[in-house]
């Protein structure tokens, strides 16, 4: 099953071009690296790369991506010894197909930097069965996660989806006194990573009182209570914001399924821009519908594109973004920076900064 998916990835070449062995010229203290990345992170940083290698007597050769149908000949396939794009893989699927390809057939690559913080998916396992070191861009967006977040707590808590109702039926309709002061209500964030404690800075900016949920309970300056995850269904009656910050790993898998929508309070709302399968997304859509919860912002789905028949796309109490909540102009800055920061530790042998293990 793994060698066929690869296959299916790698537009050229067979799999088994895995196997070749390592160039010694090509190791990190050695005298060139071999850079594989996209043009538009060359162009605005290409100087940045030659100034960082410079420094550490490295020189780097850039290998871009083939234009067209182009391939890459075997000789360049073997110079790439580390890679990474700062650009939005769903953004154009061939593209992101034909640079992957690339990346997972080149035989003596040591470091992929990705510009996403999840690598649930199988080109990241493959890569680092083969011994690749993997690093990703955590963080980087955490400030535009967090935003799209509150901007969801915000809507909900003022109304706007009614006010918005209102306006396309040309209704004169006031809300009053019907919604409830954000200050003093509780949030119950699952994940205390970069996005989750930006979130939970910014409630706290709004007066909420936060309760992280984590794998170990580690206090934070982010939170006022730290519980662990095997803690979480205590916490849930009392949440006002239910928000899944979290990565998925086996114990996140539908961590949020028909029982603990059921602890929520009725009028709780649940907000997920980690994965759509932390939520069990057929017990999600139940509990909405009946209105054992009030409402729910999704930006990640169990199948996506999210299909059109989808009950999500037409239920009144929810919003969704199409995995778009991170979007934002400033990204690609800082998933490169990030990345020339660990260019410059991987150039000195010292630990990188968001290294999957």
């Amino acid at each position: 099953m793994l060698r066929s998916w690869l296959e299916w990835w790698c537009w050229s070449g067979p799999v088994s071009a895995f196997a070749a062995p390592m160039c010694e010229e090509c190791m990190p203290n050695g005298k060139r690296i071999g850079l594989f990345a996209n043009t538009e992170f060359w162009s605005a940083y290409g100087k940045d790369v030659e100034a960082t290698c410079a420094g550490y007597d490295c020189q780097v050769e850039w290998i871009g991506p083939p234009e067209g149908e182009e391939r890459l000949d075997e000789a360049r396939l073997a110079a790439i010894t580390v890679a990474t794009f700062n650009g939005y893989w769903e953004v154009d699927p061939q593209f992101t197909r034909r640079f992957f390809g690339i990346v997972l057939r080149a035989p003596n690559l040591k470091w992929f930097h990705v510009p996403n913080a999840g690598v649930d998916h199988p080109a990241f396992s493959a890569l680092l069965e083969r011994g690749v070191t993997l690093t990703t861009s955590a963080g980087a967006n955490a400030a535009p996660v967090a935003q799209s977040v509150l901007a969801a707590v915000l809507a909900f808590s003022r109304g706007l989806p009614q006010w918005m109702a209102a306006q396309r039926a040309r209704l004169w309709q006031r809300l009053g006194e019907q919604r409830a002061d954000l200050v003093g209500q509780t949030m119950v964030i699952v994940g205390l990573g970069a996005i989750g404690s930006e979130v939970a800075r910014l409630a706290k900016a709004f007066g909420l009182r936060v309760v992280a949920v984590r794998s170990k309970p580690t206090p934070s300056v982010h939170a006022d209570e730290v519980v662990s995850l095997e803690e979480i269904d205590p916490v849930l009656p009392r949440a006002d914001w239910l928000v899944l910050t979290c990565p998925l790993t086996p114990q996140t898998t539908k961590l949020i399924d028909a029982a603990r929508l059921h602890r929520l309070p009725p009028h709780a709302h649940l907000v997920n821009v980690s994965r759509g399968a932390v939520v069990d997304e057929e017990a999600l859509v139940e509990a909405l519908r009946q209105r054992r919860i009030a409402g729910a912002y999704l930006d990640v789905f169990t199948e996506e594109p999210l299909p059109a028949a989808s009950p999500l796309w037409e239920l009144p109490n929810v919003l969704l973004s199409p995995h778009d909540a991170a979007g934002a102009r400033g990204n690609r800055d800082r998933v490169s920076r990030l990345f020339l920061e660990n260019l410059a530790y991987w150039l000195a042998g010292k630990e990188l900064r968001n290294r999957v293990r």
